[in-house]
């Protein structure tokens, strides 16, 4: 079973037998119907089933010629309409099924952003065109979560808030860095020893999370899986229309990249709300701009 099903309202679903039932709701009634021809006598297919705003499932599978549907795999999902742009976004198939992984470099975040592709059947359609070399470069990110809690925001000072606006430089200086700019990875250098020493000298008087306002980081063995703390802009409490249970839509706002986190109420500890931050670890997804 999908470890995520429960942050989308799904807790009780243990096993393949009571997945059936919200099988035989996906292909009765789909939200949404993709397909997309691979090859002269195949074609794959995805159909999301919406079960609340914005959240629900995706099947994905191949069908015949003769119409009949053989279901690969699924996922649970959860929509946005935040959109990001990186430098370059570059997809990778998973070898154990039909499905992608996004990959760009960040520099507000310095490591390699890798999220789950959400829009398989027509990245499909774009391979089976010729199109999939094509420069890729915005997405619309997402994540699910199935354990988290809210803390307080962090009350910064004027000077505080001087250097949180002079920082936002820096991914500027990362990029002339890469490129050989020598002075650039100068300044990169004594900023990271600033804030090493800046740092050393609070931890001995605050809490690491007052000194950590927002953070984003890889948790566990698998790729698209993050750490996060992250400030709350939005907060919407909804339900699951099969199963009736609670779901918090979450809009984050971690290292400057934004998103919406589907989290179980059941499973978040603490109330959500502007200005409050969220600490949980979360797969990221993503919906690539074609």
């Amino acid at each position: 079973m999908h470890s995520f099903l429960s942050s989308i309202g799904f807790s009780n679903i243990k096993n393949r037998r009571l997945l059936e039932p919200v099988y035989k709701e996906i292909l009765k009634s789909p939200t949404r119907k993709t397909i997309s021809t691979i090859s002269a006598d195949t074609r794959v297919i995805q159909l999301d089933k919406d079960f609340g705003g914005g959240f629900g499932i995706s099947l994905i599978g191949e069908m015949a010629i003769d119409g009949s549907i053989s279901i690969e795999h699924y996922f649970p999902y959860v929509s946005s309409d935040l959109i990001t742009t990186q430098d370059r976004i570059f997809i990778e198939k998973h070898g154990d099924k039909e499905s992608y992984a996004g990959v760009s470099e960040d520099y507000n975040l310095s490591l390699t952003l890798i999220f789950f592709v959400q829009n398989i059947a027509d990245y499909e359609r774009s391979r089976w065109m010729n199109n999939s070399n094509q420069f890729i470069s915005k997405a619309y990110l997402a994540a699910l979560s199935t354990h988290g809690k809210i803390i307080l925001e962090v009350n910064k000072t004027a000077a505080q808030t001087r250097d949180t606006s002079v920082n936002s430089n820096r991914s500027k200086l990362i990029e002339a860095a890469r490129q050989g700019d020598r002075a650039a990875l100068e300044n990169l250098t004594l900023d990271d020893m600033d804030t090493y020493s800046l740092i050393g000298k609070r931890t001995k008087r605050e809490d690491i999370l007052s000194i950590v306002e927002t953070s984003f980081m890889p948790y566990g063995i698998e790729t698209e899986h993050y750490s996060i703390i992250g400030n709350i802009l939005n907060s919407e409490l909804k339900t699951n229309t099969f199963t009736g249970e609670e779901i918090y839509i979450l809009t984050v706002d971690a290292n400057d990249l934004a998103m919406n986190i589907a989290i179980n109420k059941k499973q978040l500890i603490g109330e959500p709300a502007p200005g409050r931050r969220f600490k949980g670890e979360i797969w990221l997804q993503g919906r690539i701009l074609l």
